[in-house]
């Protein structure tokens, strides 16, 4: 037992240094800027960043159920650590892109594998463990704004990509030597699929629907908030990072209580409640003046707010998959949650620079109140 929770504290923390990867570029966009060209462009390669992150989930979820898992997080990890390398040493834009890609892909070969360990390992307390999950994730790219805004500020963005390139080789090493592989659901295990579970077809669709919801806005409001809160709010670069810091610091606990109370009270009120509340918040955050405390008070809500639906999310879908097909079940989670997600950085990119970046945060609101209502017609077993 010792082992696999060593195993299960080390894919938790793979998951936050994936998640640290997926939100440098945004966390050093206003030191890019200049270089790259622009806000329009630099939310284009995020889109490009998440575009083969999530539909990359896809072909990495069917592989998941039959290969070995363990070897897959660790390899995730040292292409998400080895293309962060290349980012750092890139001359040129082209350069840049393709390392951006395999960044992607790298990190694509995290969640599929990962989710599924974590489903395998237990049943009775499978939201506490997806809480952990989510923990870990949120740990990470609370340290990568930070270590972002920081270091980026003093030494440069080049040399924190750099950086960040060895922390990722380093723990695919150790990914290797504490994660246990948790046994497989046999043929038999768990139904004989979807419909034989007794799960309606408008049941999966409302649910997928969610996902993708869920993903547009993570994609969206983490590539987006702190350029927000320097350029829009007035709040200095080295502040808006340790906001966004303890926004996602926040996160990682309503992760936990999240999944604690999806465990207890089930999943659909708890979504409910965060998609409402996290509609109305992002609404509230475009009428707020710069003000540090209101700053402060606000960023730290939102991530309650948002985060407090992962669990739940990620939870339910465990519950309904069959084990033997857990892998490709969340393969098509993030596939179509990153994949059809990623638009919204593109997008919010647009609405920056043809109106103004208030405009992003009304259509993050406009989607996160979509999900609520979309979430109402959640109907759990």
């Amino acid at each position: 037992m010792e082992k696999v929770k060593a195993g299960i504290y080390a894919i938790a923390w793979s998951h936050g240094a994936m998640h640290a990867y997926l939100v440098l570029l945004p966390a050093l966009a206003p030191l890019m800027r200049a270089e790259i060209g622009g806000y329009a462009l630099l939310g284009a390669l995020i889109s490009l960043v998440f575009l083969f992150y999530g539909w990359g989930s896809l072909p990495v979820g069917l592989m998941a159920d039959r290969s070995e898992k363990r070897l897959m997080i660790a390899l995730s990890m040292l292409l998400c650590g080895g293309s962060s390398l290349l980012i750092a040493l890139s001359p040129s834009l082209p350069l840049m892109g393709a390392s951006l890609i395999l960044l992607g892909l790298g990190a694509s070969l995290y969640h599929p594998p990962g989710y599924a360990a974590m489903a395998l390992y237990t049943s009775r307390t499978r939201g506490r463990y997806m809480g952990i999950q989510g923990l870990g994730g949120l740990v990470g790219m609370a340290l990568s704004y930070v270590t972002a805004t920081s270091l980026g500020s003093i030494i440069g963005w080049r040399e924190t990509f750099l950086l960040w390139g060895a922390i990722g080789v380093a723990t695919g090493l150790l990914d290797l030597l504490l994660i246990v592989e948790p046994e497989r659901g046999g043929e038999g295990e768990g139904g004989g699929g979807w419909l034989s579970l007794g799960i309606e077809v408008k049941r999966l669709v409302i649910v997928f629907a969610i996902v993708i919801l869920s993903g547009a806005l993570w994609s969206g409001v983490s590539s987006f908030i702190l350029a927000y809160v320097n350029e829009v709010k007035g709040v200095q670069l080295l502040i808006a990072g340790g906001l966004s810091t303890i926004s996602y610091t926040v996160g990682s606990i309503a992760q936990i209580i999240g999944g604690e109370l999806s465990d207890r009270r089930g999943r659909r009120i708890i979504i409910l409640f965060g998609f409402a509340a996290y509609s109305l918040l992002l609404l509230t955050l475009t009428q707020a003046p710069g003000f540090l405390p209101l700053m402060l008070l606000l960023l730290a809500l939102l991530g309650f707010a948002f985060y407090l639906t992962q669990s739940p999310i990620n939870a339910l879908l465990g519950d309904v998959s069959p084990k033997r097909s857990v892998g490709a079940t969340y393969g098509f989670n993030f596939a179509v949650k990153y994949g059809i997600g990623s638009f919204t950085p593109a997008l919010a990119g647009y609405l920056t620079t043809r109106y103004s970046m208030d405009y992003a945060f009304y259509l993050f609101a406009l989607l996160s109140l979509i999900a609520f209502a979309l979430s109402l017609l959640i109907k759990e077993s």
